[in-house]
């Protein structure tokens, strides 16, 4: 078993029960619903494991979004946040065809600097993009399918700061 899942298993119950409450009530709500997983795979072997895991939560119940993997840093200290380019890519490419395969769309989320730097956007621009970029209009010169324009934004209903997105989906 690899590290990423004895990772995810320290923290299986509370994800699990926060992942189904949310999804649940969303869904109850009439909200469209996709799927964010930060990644912690440091090679394809564990991002296909991770999604797996992540498309099997998501079995029983009706995605209108994406399953995104996130590839960011966890300021220094995941096991991930060393890899170098070509292998970060891999992960993602591994883990997207992994959801595509079992039949739901898959993402890619990051910020500009990252798109730009950390991952070979050439090769990920098959999967729906999803752009972090906090200002009025965002400078990224790629392509992106939804974009995220604040991360202080508020929402009745919800206590404290929430994100803001932008889908043109």
């Amino acid at each position: 078993m690899s590290n990423s899942f004895l990772q995810w298993d320290n923290l299986c119950n509370t994800s699990i029960l926060y992942f189904e409450v949310n999804i649940k009530g969303a869904t109850q709500a009439g909200i469209p619903v996709g799927v964010y997983f930060f990644t912690q795979a440091t090679n394809v072997i564990e991002a296909v494991e991770e999604a797996s895991m992540v498309v099997s939560l998501c079995k029983n119940y009706n995605l209108s979004y994406p399953i995104f993997i996130d590839t960011g840093g966890a300021g220094g200290n995941g096991r991930a946040d060393g890899l170098d380019r070509e292998t970060r890519t891999q992960v993602c490419e591994a883990f997207c065809k992994t959801v595509e395969g079992a039949g739901y769309r898959a993402g890619v989320y990051g910020a500009r600097n990252w798109f730009n730097h950390m991952l070979d956007m050439s090769r990920l621009d098959n999967y729906v993009i999803w752009l972090a970029e906090y200002r009025d209009k965002p400078l990224y010169q790629g392509y992106y399918h939804i974009w995220q324009y604040t991360s202080s934004g508020s929402i009745d209903g919800i206590e404290g700061r929430v994100d803001l997105n932008m889908s043109y989906m």
